[in-house]
Order: C-alpha cells, then structure tokens, then sequence
C-alpha cells in the first residue's frame, strides 16, 4: 500500500469514501478521498495528469471543484470507474503514487491537518419517517392519540431547511422558542438550562415564555445524496432509482423537543428543527456498499413501491453523549442499524418523485430516526428517557457523536464521524 492503513480505520481500501476538504497552507476547498489516516489530494492527481491513464474517459477538471456535484453528476458507472482506479493506485506497487515518493508526498495530507466542508451544494433536503418504534414513541409524546395504523401507507416524509445543514465538528448554539410555560421553569432572563424539565402535550400547557430550549435532543440518522438529477414530473421507478443516488453520510437532525410541543399539531416541527442538522463529511459510496447488501424484512409496501431487488444495507450506527460538565449522571447511548427503516433508499427515492418532482445532484434525504424495539436501540433522548427517567436532555458543553460501520475491520467500510457540541444559547 502507498498509505498505510491502520487495522482499526474506518477508511480502508474497501471504502474510499469522497469529500471536500482545505487546509491552512491551502485554504480552497478541494476533492479527496479518505484513506486511513490520510487524505488523497484528488487536485493534486488531476493536475499532475494522473488520471489520463484512468480506463474510464471523463472530463477530470470536475475533481477540482468546491463541491462533489460536477463529479457525482456524470453517473455511477463514472464513478465507479474513478473510485476503481484508485484504490488501483494506491494498490499497484506499478502505480506512481509507489515510484514517485514526491508525488506521494505533495498528494498526501493527514486528516487531522484538514479542515473538512460539506460535501455537495446542497439544494434540498428532506426527511423521511422510517423507524416504526420511533413514530410510536414520538407520535403519542405530542398531544396525539395513538400511532394511525397506516402512518406508514403511505411513506411520510418532511422538507428541511439546506441554509442550516452543518459539516461535523461545527458547535451547536442552543435554540431559543416559544415555549409552553408548564414546559419552562423561567423566563428569558432567568432560565437556568441546566435544569431538566419533562415534556408536556398540548392538553397540559397554560401559556408561552420566550426561552432557550431545556429539551435539546439528537435524531441518529444517515442520509443519502442524490447523483444524476432527474427531469421534471419523470417517475423514476423503483429499480432505476440507484443510478441516481451517489453515497451515504450519517446525520444528527437536532430537535428541541419543548419547542416542538406547541408546533406539532396541525403542521409539525419549525423552530424545533430547522436551527441545525449535521453531517458526516465523507460519502460513502453505492459501491463500497454493494457487498453489504441484505434482503429486508417481510413487510406490507404499496404496489408501485414494489422492488423484486429489496434489499437494505448491513449499516451498524452507534451514538455516545460525551458529558462537558462536572456532574456524574446518566450518559446516553445507542446502537441501532439501517435494517430498522421501513423503506430502502430506493423506495424513499421512488417515492420522492412519484408526483413528478424533481431531483437535483446534491440534494439530500434523510431516513429519519432509526431506532429498534430494543431500549439500547433507541435513537434520540426523548424515548431513552421513557426507559431511563434520570437521563438528561443535552447540557451545554455536551458532545454528540455518532459513528457507522459494515463489516469488520481491514475489509469493512466506515463512515468516520458525525458531532457536535452545544454552546449555551445566545440571550
């Protein structure tokens, strides 16, 4: 290998994973793949013409831009070609980046030396609901009755806000709304955040404060990116959907589950959501993804929704708090899996356009919440706390994180990391 690999990185050879990154001697965002503990300055090859020997003909410049969208735009057999050639350069004791050592050296940076951004241009995003353990214990939380039997019949699904969507490691300022006041200790001015409180329906509330959110929650998620964009009212069927998706992030859709109260009913969250949602930087492709392919569970899907190809990914995603004040208390922490969404990638995305809407390169599509029927896998605090009544909502100075996997160490393919730490709210 050109780059050594360490047993334990989530960025193997197997991987390859793409994204935007800079550094502080050159600060312009560039292309690169993750490797190990490195990154490979995809500028840097094109520049020197590297890719001129790439079996697949494409117009290399793209792999010099400030976003991944020119590049993921030319189609997966494009980027599979690209992706192939190389882990073959960094593979193939022929290869220049092997008997050029100051090639090697000019192409190389360690990832802890860069600075990563988002990914894409994004120009949408949107968020599915797919864990049925997760609507049940949200959907009755926030003055509903119990879970309509056919919440999932049709796919349901929300739009976000892009202007909000952060590359890890960005900090969370902690939200301020429109509170219930029986949801509020105080008001805007002497509110302590520190201090939990437990959510109230809409039945129960008595009046409204202006105040920082006592009830800041995290959504484990992944997301996926949308590659070739589609036409305006063109279906794209659900067998033909993966030529249009490009690769996978993880994502932490934020929630204040206080504020959220109060919006719920009759449209959904607002201020509750759309004051962050944060990503992974390195996408993931299709392809390092395609030997963890598993058939899904048996389960009741509309008719146009129908695939003969079902199947899901065997993504493991984990979550840990990592506490940022003094007190010992209850930290949370979850394991879960892709397998507990209801719909694959390919029905939200067939679903996503059977009205004719149009798909832009870039844009992005959240699975939503992916907990489990087991306690251990419950994705966001807002259910933890109905097993685990002492654990707190997110403190200030907190950090989130979340990681994914498939497969085992060397062979397997990682995601890296997706977090956040909260900063108190700005009175």
């Amino acid at each position: 290998m050109a780059i050594p690999i360490p047993t334990d990185s989530p960025f193997s050879l197997a991987n390859i994973p793409f994204g935007i990154f800079s550094t502080q001697s050159q600060p312009h965002p560039r292309p690169g793949v993750a490797i190990g503990e490195h990154i490979l300055d995809l500028k840097v090859l094109v520049l020197e013409g590297i890719f001129t020997d790439c079996e697949v003909t494409f117009p290399s410049d793209v792999l010099t831009h400030t976003t991944l969208n020119a590049f993921a735009a030319l189609g997966r057999p494009t980027t599979f070609g690209v992706r192939a050639y190389i882990q073959s350069l960094l593979s193939q004791s022929s290869s220049p980046l092997h008997s050029n050592p100051s090639l090697l050296n000019r192409c190389t940076v360690k990832q802890i030396e860069a600075t990563m951004h988002l990914p894409f241009d994004i120009g949408d995003f949107t968020d599915f609901t797919s864990s049925k353990t997760h609507a049940k214990n949200t959907h009755s939380g926030h003055g509903h009755g119990g879970i309509d039997a056919d919440m999932f019949h049709p796919p349901r699904a929300a739009s976000g806000r892009v202007s909000t969507i952060l590359p890890s490691g960005t900090p969370i300022v902690r939200p301020v709304g429109h509170l219930p006041t029986s949801a509020s200790s105080a008001s805007l001015e002497d509110l302590s955040p520190d201090t939990p409180v437990e959510s109230r329906t809409l039945a129960r509330t008595t009046g409204f404060s202006l105040a920082p959110t006592n009830e800041l929650d995290f959504e484990l998620e992944l997301a996926f990116f949308i590659s070739v964009p589609t036409e305006h009212f063109e279906r794209v069927p659900v067998e033909k959907t993966e030529d249009h998706i490009f690769g996978v992030v993880l994502l932490n859709d934020w929630s204040a589950r206080d504020i959220q109260v109060p919006e719920t009913l009759p449209f959904g969250a607002f201020n509750a959501k759309n004051f962050a949602s944060t990503i992974s930087p390195w996408v993931v492709t299709l392809d390092a993804l395609e030997p963890f392919k598993i058939a899904h569970d048996i389960r009741r899907v509309p008719s146009y929704l129908m695939d003969k190809g079902d199947a899901t990914y065997d993504i493991s995603v984990s979550m840990e708090v990592i506490p940022g004040g003094l007190v010992e208390r209850d930290v949370a922490m979850a394991r879960s899996c892709l397998r507990n969404s209801y719909w694959t990638f390919r029905q939200m995305l067939a679903f996503h356009t059977l009205a004719g809407c149009r798909m832009r390169t870039g844009d992005l599509i959240g699975t939503g919440t992916l907990s489990g029927e087991d306690t251990t896998s419950l994705c966001s605090l807002v259910e933890q706390r109905k097993h685990y009544p002492d654990r707190m909502f997110l403190q200030d100075k907190d950090e989130v994180v979340f990681t994914a996997c498939c497969g085992s160490p060397q062979r397997g393919v990682g995601f890296g990391e997706c977090r956040g730490v909260v900063l108190p709210a700005r009175l």
